[in-house]
């Protein structure tokens, strides 16, 4: 596959998959916005391997699966080609922007860490995951975009917490589906939510008063992230702060659902989403 095709490839599965980052990268030059959509298509694959497993397929075969996509990452990185559009796309990207190998590796890592880990005790253990699973993810499209200084980089991290944490929210009954509880044990035990109540949809007072802290932790997280956008190359800027501002929608959207995201999914519609984008001219 030529690179135009497998760019291509990439861009359709980032529109088909992440819908509020895609309607973001709109918002990049051309060559930033095709980086981005190749860096989703390679964050997307090894997460479609884990959580969309077949039925019944074993977890060694989904670590097998997982590991081979890791063995192929490698090889492309060593600037052979694989013939996986995705990876050798990627390690394009990751040379001609020059991110450290290291972020791949993270983020492969906490990939890893899904097939088996499926609690965290304390919110401590929950960031260490988040840095392979999203912080590494700000620092890579910090790369990509170009940033001042070291400065910058907490604040990526930020971002990719923030946004993380947006989608454990969210997404909550489906990881439960999953055999997943990403919240924290020391804060379901602060605000007596037992797991069963989760694994069951089980909407009260309670778990009303630990999504109010979740969200008032992740919109912490997103003043901060904020607030390093002025570190980046001025190209850039604007597209951040939309995906910033869409992805914190959600928690407004979580919140006139009253909390309740057992009865409905929180998402934004393609109206609210160009809104957003407006009054991010102006912010």
């Amino acid at each position: 596959m030529q690179n135009r095709e497998a760019i291509e490839y990439c861009r359709r599965i980032h529109q088909h998959h992440g819908k509020s980052y895609y309607f973001a990268t709109a918002f990049f030059p051309k060559k930033l916005r095709e980086a981005t959509w190749v860096l989703y298509a390679f964050f997307r694959a090894p997460d479609e391997i884990v959580d969309n497993a077949p039925a019944g397929q074993s977890i060694d075969l989904t670590k097998q699966q997982l590991q081979s996509f890791i063995a192929q990452w490698r090889t492309a990185m060593d600037g052979t080609t694989t013939k996986n559009p995705i990876l050798d796309a990627t390690a394009q990207i990751f040379k001609a922007y020059r991110i450290p190998a290291s972020l791949g590796e993270d983020f492969l890592s906490a990939m890893m860490q899904d097939t088996t880990v499926h609690r965290y005790a304390t919110y401590t253990d929950l960031k260490r995951y988040m840095w392979g699973s999203a912080a590494v993810v700000g620092h890579m499209m910090s790369y990509v975009i170009g940033f001042k200084d070291q400065s910058a980089l907490p604040h990526a991290t930020a971002l990719g917490e923030a946004m993380q944490l947006t989608n454990v929210l969210r997404d909550i009954q489906e990881d439960a589906e999953r055999g997943r509880i990403y919240l924290p044990q020391e804060d379901l035990d602060r605000f007596q939510v037992p797991e069963t109540e989760i694994r069951h949809s089980v909407f009260s007072d309670r778990f009303k008063t630990l999504m109010q802290f979740q969200i008032k932790r992740a919109d912490d997280l997103y003043d901060f992230a904020n607030k390093g956008i002025p570190l980046l190359n001025p190209q850039g800027r604007y597209a951040v702060r939309c995906a910033s501002h869409l992805y914190r929608a959600i928690l407004r959207k979580i919140e006139q659902l009253d909390y309740n995201i057992f009865n409905a999914r929180a998402h934004t519609s393609k109206f609210e989403k160009f809104g957003i984008a407006a009054k991010c001219l102006f912010h």
